[in-house]
């Protein structure tokens, strides 16, 4: 699939043979520009549908003693003696009073307001969740702390059994993600709770740099080595879609270069003006397809990216500090992913009597099933989410007005589009232009700003018609009031 670049402004493409330029004007297909500028004040909890939310499971535990919580969907949550601490550092004694509940798919994630995007190197992703827990605990109202020498461990039940996900905390007060280490699955049976320490310790994350870089949303290895330009060759300049090529985005006077032997490349394309340009990764290590297009018309030819002499110092400069800067926060990640294991693999041996007493009951309706667990070492109160950040989709785009059935013209709260399928909740920040991808079953849903739930489900994605990039989305607006987050899930489909 082709990942539109550029913006419709009419951007100049210059091109270059043996030091001539000619400069030609190319129509861009507008693309979603970063959602990044949010400010902290709009990244807060904030469930959309008044008194709709998930619930919490309450429980009662002494400060003192060791303690195995089960979840109501299977989920294990280990509490060690002394693991909290009042305002002032002190140690807990008595009752102390848990919060719990935990969030596992779409409709889930949107009625409980959490925010589901995360920055990283100026770009916003969007969170494809694991699983995602908040847990709070309290002494007579009043809020306790996480022990930092006693650790509490969340063995959160999953449908998700990829290991592409990692660890987050949600800021409260920043209204932000910050990564706290590599997430993994793990899988066992009822009949095999219990692990050896060998078992567990080759379940730990690798302390290979390169393994640690796996999941990172952009790591060392994905930036842009910078290349000087040959004055042999062909030169030209497109902007650059920082979202689908992040390796590129954080450079300036980035050139795209064709070889004079591109046997599919011809100057001639500089005196046509083209409606669309496309990119993909190359087949060769640091090259691009680029596609040029203008009706039935199309041209394809590889070209990569490198930096003319005024650009050169500069961009290799950047890259050795690039570098640099997130080979040590690679490190620094792979030494938390370390330590958190480490609390897990003592915390787990320790508990393992009482945790097998309490399984044997809680999952004697199970038989032989198979889990899947992901772990949470809680160091602080409040939500954790096990995600991969992931970019919006591609595929099919259009300048969107949005109605109800009857034709009267919606304005929204929030609007969000989800693939089925695939555990993500996509924000859509700018409601006049769509992204979707066709070949997927889509479902859009939205809080009008009369506070109502509106929904453009599967079946009427199907039936999109574009018109000169154009196309109204009539949606059905429920006047029924929705109470209950399980109602949400079933209207949505979910």
């Amino acid at each position: 699939m082709k990942n539109k670049i550029g913006s419709k402004l009419n951007s100049k493409v210059v091109i270059c043979l043996a030091g001539l330029a000619v400069v030609v004007c190319i129509a861009f297909a507008k693309h979603p520009v970063n959602e990044n500028k949010m400010t902290a004040t709009k990244n807060k909890v904030a469930p959309p549908l008044k008194g709709v939310n998930i619930d919490y499971k309450e429980f009662s535990v002494e400060a003192g003693i060791k303690t195995a919580l089960k979840y109501e969907t299977g989920s294990l949550i280990t509490i060690p003696d002394n693991a909290f601490l009042d305002i002032n550092g002190r140690p807990i004694v008595g009752k102390v009073d848990i919060k719990y509940r935990e969030f596992h798919n779409p409709a889930d994630f949107f009625v409980s307001g959490i925010p589901m995007t995360y920055d990283s190197a100026g770009i916003q992703y969007h969170f494809e969740s694991a699983g995602m827990l908040e847990m709070l605990a309290f002494q007579n109202d009043k809020p306790v702390f996480v022990n930092p020498a006693k650790k509490i461990i969340v063995e959160m039940a999953s449908q998700q059994a990829d290991d592409k996900y990692n660890i987050y905390q949600y800021d409260s007060l920043k209204g932000n993600w910050k990564y706290a280490y590599k997430d993994h699955a793990i899988i066992t049976k009822k009949s095999n709770m219990k692990e050896s320490s060998e078992q567990l310790a080759a379940k730990a994350p690798s302390t290979d740099f390169n393994a640690s870089q796996e999941n990172s949303p952009v790591t060392s290895t994905d930036l842009l080595v910078p290349q000087k330009i040959n004055r042999n060759s062909f030169q030209f300049d497109i902007a650059i879609d920082s979202a689908e090529f992040p390796e590129m985005s954080v450079y300036k006077g980035v050139l795209f270069e064709v070889d004079k032997k591109e046997k599919d490349f011809s100057p001639m394309y500089a005196s046509t003006i083209w409606n669309d340009v496309s990119l993909d990764k190359g087949k060769q290590n640091g090259s691009y397809l680029m596609t040029l297009s203008k009706g039935e018309e199309s041209h394809s030819f590889d070209a990569a990216p490198v930096f003319d002499e005024k650009n050169y110092e500069n961009a290799l400069t950047l890259y050795k500090k690039l570098f640099s800067k997130r080979k040590k926060n690679d490190k620094e990640k792979q030494r938390k992913s370390d330590s958190a294991y480490t609390v897990l693999n003592r915390e787990r041996l320790d508990q393992i009597e009482l945790v097998d007493r309490i399984n044997q009951k809680a999952q004697a309706s199970m038989g032989t099933q198979n889990l899947v667990q992901r772990v949470f070492v809680i160091s602080g109160f409040g939500i954790w989410n096990s995600d991969c950040p992931a970019v919006l989709p591609k595929g099919e785009q259009f300048a969107a007005n949005y109605t109800d059935t009857a034709g009267n013209k919606l304005t929204f709260k929030t609007l969000f589009l989800v693939e089925k399928g695939r555990n993500a909740m996509f924000s859509i920040a700018s409601y006049s232009r769509l992204y979707y991808d066709p070949s997927k079953k889509n479902i859009l849903w939205a809080v009008t700003s009369d506070n109502k739930l509106a929904v453009f489900e599967e079946e009427n994605f199907k039936k999109i018609k574009i018109e000169n990039d154009k196309c109204t989305i009539k949606m059905n607006v429920l006047n029924k009031p929705v109470t209950k987050a399980y109602e949400v899930r079933s209207l949505l489909k979910i």
